[in-house]
């Protein structure tokens, strides 16, 4: 049997990788590679059988999808630290309407603002859930 072309085991290498963003299994991405490998070997005139060059393909994927599956399956199974980073944490704003104005961004409050006017200076603690709250010293 004569050997594969070594333009068709790349394509189909690529094929296999491609076809590993839908099963994400981690399989078919490493015989991807494993074909891939022998492509580039199969260039270079190193295959003189089409059975050596799939035998061979798959032998590397395999070996491959063993050495590094528990690797890449870790990958995805990665959480995601989901702390919000907090710019304005605290400071002094300033009363405009029903809001605070900090560092030039307007945030609501559950606090009561009837004492306060517009303009007037309150020291805000703490933003949480993208509301102000304020130190109560009036």
């Amino acid at each position: 049997m004569e050997a594969v072309n070594w333009s068709y085991l790349l394509g189909f290498g690529i094929l296999l990788i491609g076809l590993e963003a839908f099963f994400m299994s981690f399989f078919l991405l490493w015989i991807g590679f494993g074909f891939i490998i022998v492509a580039l070997l199969s260039y270079g005139d190193f295959f003189h059988s089409a059975l050596a060059q799939i035998a061979v393909s798959l032998l590397v994927g395999l070996i491959l999808a063993l050495l590094l599956r528990k690797w890449s399956s870790e990958l995805l199974t990665k959480t995601e630290d989901n702390h919000e980073e907090k710019i304005h944490q605290s400071g002094i704003g300033e009363v405009q309407g029903k809001s605070i104005k900090m560092d030039g961004t307007f945030w609501l409050t559950d606090a009561d603002l009837s004492d306060y006017r517009d303009g007037d200076k309150v020291e805000v603690i703490d933003i949480v859930e993208n509301k102000a709250i304020l130190k109560t010293d009036k």
